[in-house]
């Protein structure tokens, strides 16, 4: 187990978890990521206005991928882009009546995969495996960031 690289299991469980995702939210015809998007914007917009900036930085995505990700999910009825007031290059993010009707079906869905893959362990497991993913994302941050000085 020594010799064993923890960058190849983060990625391995990165890739099962995303192919789960997708076919238990393909029902609904999006993708995970898409019902990530949907529930990110769900319960961001209940405090504050969100746009495509609050997107790319929550889900680290850069701002050409997320332009086309919305751009999809506009053009399949799902969320509607309006132009703020104060500056119309910005457009705040609103679900559809649509997309409020799948959200909560979206949200059990991403449960039952979140039991599936956590299954068999225990609360402190899942907390200490949090923990520890959370320290590797942080070393990396400030790895590319001390870099970039």
């Amino acid at each position: 187990m020594e010799d064993e690289e923890i960058g190849k299991y983060v990625h391995m469980l990165s890739r099962q978890l995303k192919v789960k995702a997708d076919v238990e939210v393909s029902k609904y015809g999006i993708t995970g990521t898409q019902a990530g998007i949907l529930n990110f914007i769900n319960e961001k917009s209940k405090h504050k206005d969100v746009y495509a900036k609050d997107i790319e930085k929550a889900f680290e995505i850069k701002g050409a991928s997320v332009a086309g990700i919305l751009q999809l999910m506009e053009k399949n009825d799902l969320i509607k882009r309006i132009s703020n007031n104060e500056d119309g290059r910005y457009k705040k993010l609103e679900l559809t009546k649509k997309a409020k009707e799948i959200v909560t079906n979206i949200n059990k869905e991403l449960k039952n995969v979140e039991n599936i893959m956590t299954y068999g362990m225990t609360k402190e497991e899942i907390n200490d495996f949090i923990t520890s993913i959370k320290k590797l994302m942080k070393n990396l941050y400030n790895c590319e960031h001390n870099y970039k000085k």
